[in-house]
């Protein structure tokens, strides 16, 4: 008897942190991360909301920089994408945008983003718990939007509160 309670505990426990890691975010993809976040610029009014050329910089992460150059000259909102640069670390000159990727020093952009009033963005899960404001992970195969509401407001931002309701946010 004491076996099968073992053996029935020992299988619901798998069962259940099996269930916990499918249901958490992962990680984007640089084409996924790029793709998504691109998309959901739109949502904020002061960048998308005029018709502006947008620069974005990417910290420490070449592969998301390739992806977004190929959107250049495609409009995000009423803007346009017209500039992507990237580097390990943060850009010398202002940017609308600032993707933080897997090699950056997430304080180090962070305090950059937040001096310059910029939007912070990133692929990355925990960068959104740490502070960067808007991100995309994958769940159970689908695209999830992350957004740090705290952290948005450090950066001045205006959302369309259309975002609200289809991201997860975090205060």
């Amino acid at each position: 008897m004491k076996n099968k309670t073992k053996l029935f505990s020992l299988i619901l426990l798998t069962l259940i942190s099996s269930t916990v890691i499918f249901a958490q975010a992962t990680d984007a993809p640089a084409n996924v991360a790029a793709a998504i976040t691109a998309k959901l610029i739109a949502f904020e009014k002061n960048i998308s909301g005029t018709a502006q050329d947008i620069s974005i910089y990417v910290m420490g992460d070449a592969a998301v920089a390739a992806e977004y150059k190929k959107a250049i000259g495609k409009n995000i909102g009423k803007a346009t994408l017209k500039k992507v640069d990237s580097g390990d670390g943060v850009p010398t000159s202002k940017p609308n945008i600032l993707f933080v990727g897997k090699s950056a020093n997430v304080e180090k952009a962070l305090e950059y983003s937040r001096a310059n009033k910029i939007l912070s963005i990133t692929g990355i899960v925990d960068y959104v718990n740490k502070g960067v404001t808007l991100g995309v992970g994958v769940e159970g195969g689908k695209p999830k939007i992350l957004l740090n509401l705290s952290s948005s407001s450090d950066e001045g931002l205006d959302w369309n509160p259309a975002i609200i309701k289809i991201a997860k946010t975090i205060k």
